[in-house]
């Protein structure tokens, strides 16, 4: 009977090739491209999973989501907090220089206690976890930064000189953690040695390091985030720190927090969206199915009848017809394995991933399956039921079925497919917009033209030297040193000043920088006066900007007067107009600069208008390796760093228009079918009109009109779709209102013309044809 189903199936599917192809195709096309995003998903939700007991994982944060406290809190919470198993302190990622001989590579890693190991289960595949960072001197590193230093070689036990200073050897190599994995690593060494180095680590009062936890499997957490929070507030002195552990389960997806310290949706909200375009992508190509096989109903309306007649029953024609529906899913799928595999790799490439497809594993397997009989069932389960109940006396006297619902259902079918395609192109479109609003927002700051470099080894101390020689080029504007980006501010904390209400709470952010900085970057004072050259009497100044000097100052003239910083006072020297740092979408928050002393952080270089930018980088190198030998040259622009902020909603908006364009493409070729169809069906009544003196146009614009109509109805519900959706994707951001109407007009514009070349292709062919081929058996 399987046998039979499936010969008849394939025996219409070959006399309907054309209309089969199109559904085959589209089918394809659209399980091809929800797989794609399903496997974008699920590496977005399987990250961390790797970690044994994932759920008993934490991080410490304050009230806002901060990550930084006191290098006391994490000795401290396993003395006085019960159910904690393990804890460990670590500072955030940083490069330092490994050189092995004459090999010298830059090395991403962290300074940790040792039980980080614990908390992550590390996988050892060189040396014990047990004694792998007993001394002040050993080094733990991964397979792969095993690999770049030594070769195929064991590296267990060899010598490894860490930024030209210090001689470490390895204790231990780890195996690589996967790419979906919040934490990633080159090198990990002992925090004691760092600890014992920065007497400032150990002092309540400087929030610098990241402190993870794993609990007891029978620790609450409600009372250990009590405890934890009362610790600190005792301490610190400050009752609203707000201090909690947040589950790793989160850390991915969520770790995003508001002023008042409420979580948001973080990278969440990207995958809602996706699904959803997925999903949509699949209705789109169900959709099609479903309008052709009805479209086509007529045709196999005597062959129904005819089984009905020799016992058929409707469950059996229903059973019949499904089958059919899921035989072509199962062929769309099989080319839709083939697509991905083709695709695959430009995919990886847009969402810079290594995703892979394996049909050997359960869940790959599984999943293409379900989602083939999903199709199969969801596409073919109208045309089904429609089929199944043709009266089958009406139809041998030659009558034609009652078409009226049908025709409703796929007239409402291709209103629905069209107004998803138009609403992800006007999304597209919006949000591509948006991102290039932002970017050319008045950020308070100049980002062309500026070359960071990271200050390594000796360059603080030959920083005149250095500077000197840069401004020889006579390529170079100004040079100026910061202790981070500019775009990235993290270093938060609170201030007093004469006047300030007592409940009043403001975050400050705070970086060091030199004299050189603010006109490096192009700022502006609105009040005071910049740092002294040298800075010279500075180091107890400030320097603040308009968001911070009205808190101070109603009028925001801030200059000479004097803030408390942990009870010292500070001298606020000058006020610099408001810059956008950290979310580019924000108005400016209140920040302030320090005088620089540290010997690590950015050298900043604005290089001169007109200058030969390759020419100047290859002279800043010669520069820094006569400088700074033994230090291989790292660099970057201002302006590239600055594209990466938007790197989230770029990804957004390209993914968005490669599935808006395949779901356009998808719905074009429904259409196209539904139109080469209504164009077979009324080739008598094109030649009777033809000879009846009824011009090509006139046909072609008869066969268009109801095709058009449906599409501006489309137009119009995609228009109030995507209003709502992006209202609500925007939400506080700045953007522009005044953009949306012409992208909606040109969006449907284009769908309009789109259609009208899709279904006018099938009209054109009708309307040309000879009537006395149509009209030779009447």
């Amino acid at each position: 009977m399987i046998k039979n189903y499936f010969t008849i199936a394939l025996r219409n599917l070959w006399r309907t090739r054309g209309y089969s192809a199109l559904n085959v195709f589209g089918l394809a096309v659209g399980i091809a491209a929800a797989s794609l995003i399903f496997l974008w998903i699920a590496d977005e939700m399987g990250y961390d999973n790797h970690f044994l007991d994932k759920e008993h994982i934490y991080i410490t944060k304050s009230k806002q989501g901060g990550d930084a406290h006191s290098g006391l809190l994490g000795p401290a919470m396993k003395a006085d907090i019960p159910g904690i198993k393990h804890v460990a302190r670590a500072n955030w990622r940083g490069s330092y220089l490994f050189t092995v001989g004459d090999n010298g590579i830059y090395q991403n890693g962290h300074i940790a206690d040792p039980e980080f190991m614990d908390i992550f289960s590390l996988e050892f595949v060189e040396g014990s976890k047990a004694t792998a960072m007993d001394s002040p001197n050993d080094l733990v590193i991964s397979q792969s930064a095993a690999k770049r230093l030594f070769g195929d070689v064991p590296a267990l036990g060899k010598s490894v000189r860490v930024n030209g200073k210090e001689d470490y050897m390895v204790s231990g190599v780890v195996k690589d953690l996967p790419t979906n994995s919040t934490i990633q690593f080159d090198w990990l060494v002992p925090f004691e040695t760092f600890e014992k180095e920065n007497a400032w680590v150990r002092d309540w009062r400087n929030a610098v390091v990241m402190t993870y936890v794993r609990l007891e499997p029978t620790a609450a957490i409600a009372d250990v985030n009590r405890m934890l929070n009362d610790l600190v507030s005792r301490k610190t002195g400050n009752a609203d720190a707000g201090n909690f552990l947040y589950p790793m389960e989160r850390l991915r997806l969520y770790n995003s927090f508001d002023e008042e310290g409420n979580e948001q949706e973080g990278r969440m909200k990207y995958v809602r969206l996706f699904s959803l375009i997925a999903w949509v992508v699949l209705v789109i190509a169900c959709i099609n199915f479903m309008n052709l096989a009805t479209a086509r109903s007529e045709k196999r309306a005597k062959e129904v009848s005819m089984r009905k007649v020799v016992g058929a029953s409707k469950v059996s024609l229903i059973g019949r017809f499904l089958g059919e529906s899921i035989i072509l899913a199962a062929i769309a799928g099989l080319l839709a394995i083939g697509l991905i595999f083709l695709t695959i790799g430009a995919f990886n490439s847009l969402v810079e991933k290594e995703l892979v497809v394996d049909l050997l594993k359960p869940s790959h397997r599984y999943f293409l399956i379900s989602i083939v009989l999903a199709c199969g069932i969801l596409s073919g389960i109208y045309p089904a039921f429609y089929l199944s109940a043709f009266n089958p006396i009406t139809t041998l006297k030659g009558a034609k079925q009652n078409v009226g619902a049908t025709g409703f259902i796929r007239r409402g079918l291709v209103i629905l497919q069209y107004t998803a395609s138009i609403t992800l192109i006007i999304c597209t479109v919006v949000i591509f917009q948006q991102i290039q609003h932002v970017k050319g927002r008045d950020l308070g700051f100049e980002r062309s033209q500026v070359v960071t470099v990271p200050l390594r080894g000796e360059m603080t101390k030959r920083y005149d030297a250095i500077k000197q020689q840069l401004m020889a080029t006579g390529n170079v504007e100004s040079i100026g040193l910061s202790s981070g980006s500019v775009l990235h501010i993290g270093v938060r904390t609170g201030m007093d000043w004469a006047g300030k209400d007592p409940n009043e709470q403001v975050t400050l952010y705070y970086q060091w920088a030199d004299d050189g900085f603010i006109p490096t970057m192009g700022m502006e004072l609105a009040d005071g006066r910049n740092f002294r050259p040298g800075m010279l009497g500075d180091s107890s100044s400030i320097i603040i900007n308009e968001a911070f000097a009205k808190h101070i100052s109603p009028d925001g003239k801030a200059a000479g007067k004097t803030v408390y910083w942990d009870g010292d006072p500070y001298l606020v020297a000058g006020v610099v107009k408001d810059f956008i740092y950290n979310d580019v979408y924000a108005p400016a928050a209140p920040v302030f600069f320090r005088p620089f002393n540290l010997s690590g952080g950015l050298l900043n270089i604005k290089t001169s208008v007109g200058a030969d930018l390759p020419k100047t980088v290859s002279q800043i190198e010669e520069i820094m390796k006569v400088n700074n030998p033994g230090y291989p040259f790292e660099y970057g622009f201002l302006d590239e760093q600055f594209n990466e902020i938007f790197k989230s909603e770029m990804l957004i908006q390209k993914l968005a228009g490669v599935f808006a364009m395949l779901s356009i493409i998808i719905s074009c070729l429904g259409l196209f079918g539904l139109a080469a169809f209504t164009a077979e069906r009324r080739t008598k009544e094109m030649g009777i009109r033809k000879v009846l003196g009824a011009s090509v146009a006139s046909l072609v614009g008869l066969l268009n009109r109801e095709f058009v109509v449906l599409v501006l109805i489309s137009c119009t519900v995609a228009f109030s779709v995507a209003w709502w959706v992006m209202s609500d994707w925007l939400g506080n951001y700045q953007y522009r209102t005044d953009l949306h109407w012409w992208v909606f007009g040109l969006a449907g514009v284009g769908a309009l013309l789109i259609a009208l070349v899709t279904v006018s292709s099938q009209a054109v062919r009708a309307a040309l044809a000879n009537p006395v081929e149509s009209l030779r058996d009447e």
